[in-house]
């Protein structure tokens, strides 16, 4: 028996470690809001209209890309990075991870300072985030911001998110019911991994 309890506890320190470290790792999610991208404004911006709303932000509201910077459009080089991130955004829905460093997640241009997910087929968030994509493209570069909560150099490892249920809460808005489960598995069609969901058997 005293075998057995050793067993059992060492199994539940296991456990409390494990939470423990997910909880820290896990903190942000890419479930704080969902949207259409209407407008591209810079390769580091755009204008969005959410489905799934966060109480901070508006129905319609104006995005930032956290911890990147793209030239100004008044540059060729810039023009050039507004048309990648249109390419990339433009009319796809997407999830927002908002900064949850301030309130009221924006910053001083009164903009939502989030990491952005592409959605894939099967309405899962896609890695890597959006903000990553740009500067892997060549179309931003990494400008760490100590005063929001993201740490942009987690975008090169392997993710590590929660578990999430997105599209019911989409649903739940509209007075319907989904159960779904998070699986990461990588997309045929891109090579990327889906952080998303799978129905339940």
């Amino acid at each position: 028996m005293g075998k057995f309890a050793a067993q059992v506890a060492a199994l539940i320190l296991v456990l409390t470690i494990s939470m423990a470290t997910c909880i820290v790792t896990c903190s942000s999610a890419p479930d704080e809001a969902v949207g259409r991208v209407v407008t591209v404004v810079s390769g580091d911006s755009f204008g969005i209209e959410l489905k799934l709303i966060d109480p901070r932000a508006n129905p319609i509201d104006s995005v930032k890309l956290a911890d990147i910077e793209s030239p100004s459009t008044i540059f060729p080089e810039g023009k050039t990075a507004k048309k990648y991130a249109a390419s990339l955004l433009k009319n796809k829905t997407v999830y927002l991870d908002i900064d949850d460093s301030v309130a009221s997640g924006r910053n001083e241009f009164n903009q939502l300072v989030c990491v952005v997910y592409l959605m894939d087929d099967q309405s899962r968030p896609v890695w890597p985030p959006v903000n990553r994509i740009l500067v892997d493209s060549g179309y931003a570069t990494l400008k760490d911001d100590q005063k929001n909560e993201f740490n942009s150099t987690t975008w090169w490892q392997e993710p590590v998110f929660p578990k999430i249920d997105i599209r019911s809460k989409l649903i739940d808005q509209s007075q319907k019911a989904v159960s779904e489960n998070k699986v990461l598995e990588i997309d045929p069609n891109s090579s990327m991994i889906s952080i998303g969901y799978r129905r339940s058997l």
